[in-house]
């Protein structure tokens, strides 16, 4: 019997010792990190989280077609060092154990080294240097992508020491359902083995819980776990992506937990907001409950009386989360039928408290006075005042209670610079405005008069004798101009071909200070800007350029007398006193339904584009066929021959080539270098789609 006994003892030991042993698992491969620009914002998302690049205002930007990063802050945030070497103009980066360094004005950076060719050479602007996005995959496990469709440059790289983690505390539960006790718990971000500190303030024994609250990035993270006896177990891979400020773990075994987050509304709010609601479904209301917005989680009853009639109103204290104040609401008739209203703002900006749910299963804000950072109306606001504007406001009534609840709209906007911003208009066509400088005194005050009570954009212009409202639509409306003349435009003025008051003598100061600058566009850039046409048949322009080289050069266009919405103008060439040009509109004959603007400028330097080539993606990978005899595509221009830093179009159909919509490209320069696009889809484009290409990269961006 003690033999049993003492056998019986030894295999509970060894069980309890099995559940202490790290389960089998892949090698991970080490966590990355993503440090996502957009072209022209001063802030970027570092991990998920928005921050400002840097004091200065940096800004990554188009520069010749490519785009540029702010070079510190980027490799910072990597976890790398810049430093500079101002005798040599020479800056050197160092990254998980690499060095590339390059020279302002050269094309040719040096990684450990080796020397690498690059599109485009370094610069400094202000003080801040700027590099091609591409180069920093000299860094061995980075990456880089460009998405056209929100102009926003992404750089993935492995997370290394000193790698920026944007972390928040987090409550979290931890509930320990398995068999084993533990004295430590330490987080890592996967794959990293940088253990941090342990959590547990005191040892977590089986079938108990502790609160803790610690500090974690929304990335995955991998969980060390030590026993009472100091065996070591992990579990890979915990999803922290979403993290917001609260969340269960339950630890079922040695290798095994499942996390929860944001999944219980009382927890994490640090607001109240007092809610007027008021019924205008048609129905009696027997129930309200809330949760934060896509969670499914519902909190106790609101509705105090359990009984609210059509037309009748309740009020009811809420608590929200003002980082992330977006709920959903739920309602039950007194029928039984529940309605469920996404995305509601509880924030206290709206200027108002009250909402009114609607029979359509939408809610609707009421009685604000103030306008918010999201709606329908498009905003393009210039600032042609002669100083920087820091702050724009805009209320129904002209009072300084009314702008004192008024959200900024805007950045921080130099003169000659533009913003845009989305507003609600609550179906009011009359809106006063104010500009403020640094202090938060006002330097403008004014009143606009939109086109209708729900125009899709509109242009608000800041000069010195006020604010101007320029052309507002109903529809997706926009002259589209394309600069593909390798000159850049630093001002352009939309004149009536009939306005003889301007003379040939005038520089851009006198321009600017009678018209509104609609603009500027670097070479291989192109832009949207409001439709402003005139003539008895509303077709014909006067465009004045500015460029760095001239006084100004100018030509009238006409259109064709049925345009509507949308105009194309692609600038190819800018001679001493004109400039040559294309030009297309959605008449009948020109871009119907189908047919696109088919823009290519050859940004290279060095080389002439010869040939251009389309295949159905489906015959091949353009990422491997990348010269002309394997690509076996179509010719789309033959001998084109574009001279360097110049560009040429022409209308397609979309579906020219098969109708299958995705495509790959081959573009053949002199000397058959070429570059290739791999399975774009052109159905993605309604009307224009534009490729700025040298010998060895393509960017690409359309509408």
């Amino acid at each position: 019997m003690k033999f049993i006994k003492r056998l019986g003892a030894l295999f509970v030991a060894l069980c309890l010792m099995a559940t202490m042993v790290p389960a089998a698992f892949a090698a991970d491969a080490k966590a990355t990190g993503a440090i996502t620009l957009t072209i022209g914002s001063p802030t970027m998302s570092v991990n998920g989280t928005s921050t400002t690049i840097d004091a200065e205002g940096s800004r990554a930007t188009l520069y010749k077609g490519y785009t540029m990063l702010p070079l510190r802050s980027v490799v910072e945030n990597m976890g790398g060092t810049v430093s500079w070497n101002a005798a040599n103009q020479q800056i050197t980066m160092k990254y998980n154990g690499s060095t590339v360094s390059m020279t302002l004005g050269s094309k040719t950076a040096y990684a450990n080294g080796v020397a690498k060719s690059m599109s485009v050479a370094p610069f400094t602007d202000n003080g801040r240097t700027y590099v091609w996005l591409r180069s920093l995959e000299s860094f061995p496990g980075v990456t880089v992508g460009w998405r056209a469709d929100t102009r926003q440059a992404t750089v993935v790289y492995p997370m290394v020491a000193g790698s920026t983690l944007a972390t928040q505390p987090v409550q979290l539960k931890i509930t320990n359902t398995s068999t084993v006790a533990y004295k430590e718990i330490r987080f890592a971000p996967a794959g990293t083995e940088s253990w941090g500190g342990n959590v547990l303030p005191t040892q977590l024994y089986a079938n108990s819980i502790a609160n803790v609250t610690a500090n974690f990035a929304k990335v995955k993270y991998d969980m060390q776990l030590t026993g009472a006896y100091g065996y070591k177990s992990y579990i890979r891979n915990l999803d922290f992506t979403n993290a917001g400020s609260y969340g269960s773990l339950t630890i079922t075994s040695a290798d095994a937990a499942t996390l929860v987050l944001d999944g219980v509304l009382a927890s994490g709010t640090d607001s109240n907001v007092l809610l007027t609601v008021r019924n205008n479904t048609g129905n009696v209301i027997t129930s309200i409950v809330y949760g934060s917005a896509a969670t499914g989680a519902w909190s106790d009853e609101q509705l105090a009386i359990r009984y609210l009639a059509a037309g009748g109103y309740t009020t009811m204290t809420l608590p929200y989360a003002s980082a992330k104040p977006y709920y959903d609401f739920r309602i039950t008739y007194q029928s039984g039928w529940q309605v469920t209203y996404t995305n509601v703002n509880l924030a206290s900006s709206w200027g108002t408290q009250m909402v009114t749910f609607n029979a359509n299963g939408q809610v609707s804000y009421a009685n604000s006075s103030t306008s918010t950072n999201s709606g329908s109306t498009e905003i393009t606001f210039k600032n042609n005042y002669g100083k920087t504007v820091y702050e724009l406001r805009m209320a129904l009534s002209n009072t300084d209670s009314a702008f004192r609840n008024a959200k900024n709209l805007i950045d921080t906007t130099k003169n000659g610079d533009t913003d845009k911003f989305s507003i609600d208009l609550t179906g009011m066509r009359k809106w006063y405005i104010r500009a403020y400088d640094k202090d938060g005194d006002v330097i403008e005050s004014g009143s606009v008069t939109f086109s209708s009570n729900n125009p899709k954009t509109a242009t608000i212009t800041l000069k010195k004798s006020g604010f101007a409202l320029g052309s507002s639509s109903s529809a997706d409306t926009g002259l589209l101009i394309s600069n593909m003349s390798g000159k850049e435009i630093y001002g352009m003025f939309v004149l009536d071909p009939d306005d003889d008051d301007y003379k040939n003598s005038w520089d851009y100061d006198d321009f600017n200070d009678e018209y509104d600058d609609i603009g500027e566009l670097d070479a291989g850039e192109y832009d949207i800007f409001d439709l402003d046409l005139y003539g008895k048949n509303d077709n014909e322009m006067r465009l004045i350029i500015f460029t760095d080289e001239d006084d100004f050069v100018e030509r009238e266009i006409s259109f064709n007398k049925n345009i509507s919405d949308i105009g194309v103008l692609c600038i190819t060439k800018i001679n001493s006193s004109d400039f040559d040009y294309d030009k297309y509109d959605d008449d009948k004959d020109d871009l119907a339904d189908g047919e696109l603007v088919f823009a290519v400028y050859n940004a290279d330097e060095d080389y002439k584009l010869k040939n251009v080539y389309v295949r159905k993606a489906s015959k091949g990978d353009a990422d491997d066929d990348d010269n002309v005899d394997d690509f076996k595509g179509d010719l789309v221009w033959s001998s084109t021959d574009l001279s360097t830093e110049t560009g040429k179009s022409e209308v397609f159909e979309n579906d020219e080539w098969g109708n299958e919509g995705y495509y790959d490209f081959l573009f053949e320069f002199e000397g058959n270098r070429c570059v290739t696009v791999d399975d774009e889809d052109l159905t993605d484009y309604d009307y224009f789609i534009q490729f700025n290409v040298t010998h060895d990269d393509v960017e690409f961006d359309g509408e």
